[in-house]
């Protein structure tokens, strides 16, 4: 249906891969504009957050958003756990991590925060842990990292997604609830697949909020930035450089960008810079009174045959002469009298060939 535009957390269950289940889900719905945010590997289940709609457009910035893992880890070797539970500690902040080789983003060095590792179990060789880290973290390059840090060899054995932004475990449904769920909505009973589909101010529950006219909505639907005669009111207190989402008297988001300025030194100049706008092009109020008017289209009397038109005269610049008409090789037959050159009197008789047979006796 094309007035889908959402999020649908869906439970991705082990063995396909994410761009799978986009295809899945695409079919169920029948929709056109499906996609997943954060890919997780075919071996790797949890939460995958399916964009449906117009929510596609704000892929990048869920992306951005903290995610949360429980991890199985297996060392080659035993390890005692004192040693486990420091070298767990010593890659919470700020680590360096190299993309693996199967991966779909180029392998260069790149810094990545993990904000907590907790919730450690371990049982002989096998470890167990939750760990809330920046998006694009490799858990995998995590697992190996960590045991090289202990002196061994150490591979991720199984991973569960938990978390992506503000949708948790708690809001997942399976591929086959979501086909159900999609069957009774068209039966009309639609309450068990509105409980599990969120729309698009969800996303945006926590972040500051900016109230604009209704005035100036068309032009922001064209990419216009917002000034500040546009804006009624505004929540939190963002500063520069953060996220904002810019919503109509209705609480409908019209879309998202950052603020160029602190939300006290707001004054003439543009307040925010758009990165997403999430409605269609709309008319304002005075195109529409110009598209109503009669267009009148002023058609001169005079016919094209009566207009006279001004031929240009041959001028050349003051320091070039005009050619000699002796020279011209357009009037040279005509003007043989004019060359000052004695004449050949013979230049006009040819040698006549001798077209008789040879005498061959």
């Amino acid at each position: 249906m094309s007035d889908l535009d959402g999020f649908f957390v869906i439970d991705k269950p082990y063995g396909p891969t994410s761009h799978q289940v986009d295809s899945w889900v695409r079919n169920i719905l029948g929709v056109e504009k499906v996609g997943h945010i954060g890919t997780l590997d075919p071996n790797a289940t949890g939460v995958l957050v399916m964009a449906i709609g117009k929510a596609v457009k704000l892929i990048d910035q869920v992306h951005e958003l903290p995610k949360e893992y429980i991890c199985t880890m297996r060392f080659h070797t035993d390890v005692p756990e004192p040693v486990i539970r420091e070298k767990l500690n010593e890659f919470v902040g700020e680590i360096y991590q190299i993309p693996p080789i199967r991966s779909a983003v180029a392998r260069n060095l790149r810094v990545r925060t993990i904000y907590s590792i907790s919730d450690i179990e371990i049982s002989g060789r096998f470890v167990m842990f939750r760990v809330k880290c920046e998006s694009g973290t490799y858990i995998r390059t995590l697992c190996t990292d960590i045991g090289y840090a202990a002196g061994t060899v150490a591979q991720m054995e199984d991973l569960r997604r938990t978390i992506t932004g503000p949708f948790t475990e708690e809001s997942m449904i399976t591929l086959q609830q979501l086909s159900d769920f999609e069957y009774l909505r068209k039966k009309g009973k639609p309450e068990l697949f509105n409980q599990y589909f969120f729309p698009i101010d969800k996303l945006f529950a926590q972040y500051p909020k900016i109230v604009v006219k209704a005035s100036s909505i068309a032009n922001i639907s064209h990419g216009s930035d917002l000034y500040p005669g546009g804006i009624i009111a505004m929540t939190g207190n963002p500063r520069r450089g953060d996220r904002v989402c810019v919503v109509d008297e209705n609480n409908r988001v019209l879309g998202t960008g950052k603020m160029l300025v602190d939300f006290n030194e707001i004054d003439v100049l543009k307040v925010v810079d758009f990165d997403r706008i999430l409605i269609e092009p709309q008319i304002s109020e005075e195109g529409k009174e110009n598209a109503e008017k009669p267009v009148k289209v002023v058609r001169p009397q005079k016919r094209s045959q009566d207009i006279s038109i001004p031929r240009p005269r041959k001028e050349f610049h003051r320091d070039i002469q005009e050619t000699p008409k002796w020279r011209d090789s357009r009037d040279r037959g005509k003007r043989v009298e004019q060359h000052t050159r004695p004449q050949n009197p013979y230049a006009g008789i040819r040698k006549r060939k001798d077209k008789r047979k040879p005498d061959r006796r």
